[in-house]
């Protein structure tokens, strides 16, 4: 799988099992930047990570939705 579809596949797998998903860029106070990641479903489950980079923010937030049934790394 290359790096640069990686978050583009886990957001369509999110989708796909019904999740609306968002993705937020931020720069910090020390200028550096930081991705926000966040999922949530019709049952009010709501999963966000922050993280350096985009397909980093959505591999964490990917393993945190799997969470709810046992993510492995």
């Amino acid at each position: 799988m290359k790096m640069g579809n990686q978050w583009q596949r886990i957001a369509e797998r999110l989708s796909e099992a019904g999740w609306s998903w968002r993705h937020v860029r931020l720069t910090d106070r020390l200028g550096r930047v930081r991705h926000v990641a966040e999922a949530h479903n019709e049952k009010g489950a709501t999963h966000a990570v922050v993280a350096p980079s985009v397909p980093s923010a959505f591999s964490a937030l990917d393993c945190s939705v799997k969470g709810e049934i046992g993510c492995e790394d």
